[in-house]
């Protein structure tokens, strides 16, 4: 659910390329503290849009893969800047977060939080967190619902 205070946009794309190029294009825009919610079913393009990001921060790429085996990674960006990836899909709830370092990660200045299957612990979102919802239009078109809370 998105509240009245956020703006939404709606972004398609038609390729693993296009999706990387959106993932990157959103990154100009983040920084430290910032946490991504990303939701969407298998297959939708949330880990492609999350190398993305990391392409856009000048990070490697070629590191990121679907933490679902790990549950949480973290990929350094910079010194000073690092992006911690979490699937949820495997926790039952807000309560998990802790046994992952949530709050040593999790809107800190030195660290971007990305999180797939974001519903999963929708509790612990902050309130101006950036809400992504993705989908499948086509065999290789995917649809990003971006809500960029102000």
């Amino acid at each position: 659910m998105v509240d009245a205070s956020s703006q939404a946009r709606i972004v398609r794309t038609h390729s693993v390329e296009e999706t990387l190029r959106l993932g990157a294009s959103l990154a100009s825009g983040l920084g430290g503290g910032a946490v991504l919610a990303i939701n969407g079913p298998l297959g939708s393009g949330k880990t492609v849009l999350v190398r993305g990001l990391i392409r856009g921060l000048g990070g490697e790429e070629s590191l990121v893969g679907s933490p679902t085996f790990g549950i949480a990674h973290e990929y350094p960006i910079s010194p000073s800047l690092r992006m911690m990836h979490v699937d949820c899909y495997r926790l039952s709830g807000s309560e998990d977060l802790l046994s992952i370092g949530w709050e040593d990660f999790a809107g800190s200045p030195d660290a971007i939080t990305v999180l797939e299957w974001a519903d999963r612990i929708s509790e612990s979102l902050p309130k101006d967190c950036i809400r992504i919802d993705a989908g499948h239009v086509g065999e290789q078109s995917r649809e990003f619902e971006i809500h960029a809370s102000r």
